[in-house]
């Protein structure tokens, strides 16, 4: 006799592989594998929408089998990111965006920095609404508040938007005295590292030319986890707030620290490598071919 086969569908887990296989697609130069995970991510989104917006932590056969947890919230946007920074997607952006606004809207804590496990309306904690757990311990999955602050921090270096560092900045405060703790905190850790020591990789130019497909190859495979990619046609298409925007050197890429007005170490597209792609600490690239 056949074992019986777990055919139900969950978020976290699904979305946490398609993240991870938009990074080894970039590292391995397999975009197919991209491509997949994208067809996943269109399949994942809608199956799993509750009515009101969030997602759902799991399905089977059609039907929502379990109502979504906050790590649910952060994988599924940490999913769209990754795609937004692989592809260039938009939509992926605005899709991230309003995920983090359903987890603020049904899990963060009363002080508005953290965020509880289950949501406000979940009607099936032991204890009761008092009892709702909110940890940042890393188990077999990252913790969604950890998951959560890095969607924060990418989001900041992605749009420019000085709200998401501010609650980024909030929830790691919130969860400041952890003491020794902190060891089994990985992911919130990684977080912090992107918000303050992560560089923001901005490659702009025609998605066919050479030159604009050697520079994403090189930042979308650099081994610093702390890295963001940011992609547009023309530097117009950045937000005007963002510390990129205007920077971009005619036919090179020029590399620029975050807090300073001086370009430093210009590299021609060319010859980008992933060593090209580390910039001082809070530091910015603008690459592109105009």
């Amino acid at each position: 006799m056949r074992p019986g086969r777990d055919d139900k569908v969950l978020a976290d887990w699904n979305a946490l592989a398609v993240t991870a296989l938009c990074r080894a697609g970039a590292v391995f130069e397999r975009p197919a594998w991209i491509d997949l995970v994208a067809e996943g991510f269109d399949f994942l989104l809608p199956e799993l929408a509750a009515p009101d917006g969030r997602s759902a932590h799991g399905c089977r056969l059609g039907r929502i089998t379990a109502a979504g947890l906050l790590d649910d919230q952060a994988a599924m946007a940490r999913a769209a990111l990754s795609l937004h920074e692989a592809n260039g997607n938009i939509a992926r952006l605005e899709q991230a965006r309003e995920l983090v606004t359903h987890a603020q809207c049904w899990f963060a804590a009363a002080d508005g920095a953290s965020y509880f496990t289950t949501a406000s309306d979940a009607a099936d904690i032991p204890l009761g609404a008092a009892a709702r757990p909110r940890s940042v311990v890393d188990n077999a999955t990252p913790s969604g508040n950890g998951l959560m602050a890095e969607v924060l921090a990418c989001l900041h270096h992605v749009t420019g938007e000085a709200e998401y560092r501010d609650r980024a900045m909030a929830l790691l405060a919130a969860f400041g005295g952890l003491g020794n703790d902190w060891v089994a905190a990985a992911t919130l850790l990684a977080a912090a590292d992107l918000l303050e020591e992560g560089a923001m990789v901005v490659i702009t130019g025609p998605a066919e030319a050479p030159q604009t497909r050697t520079l994403l190859k090189a930042a979308l495979a650099a081994p610093d986890p702390a890295v963001c990619v940011l992609r547009a046609t023309a530097p117009d298409d950045l937000p005007l707030g963002h510390p990129a925007y205007g920077k971009v050197t005619q036919g090179i890429s020029a590399r620029q620290g975050a807090d300073s007005d001086d370009a430093a170490h210009p590299f021609r597209d060319d010859r980008a490598r992933h060593s090209d792609l580390m910039p001082p600490i809070g530091g910015v690239f603008v690459g592109g071919l105009i």
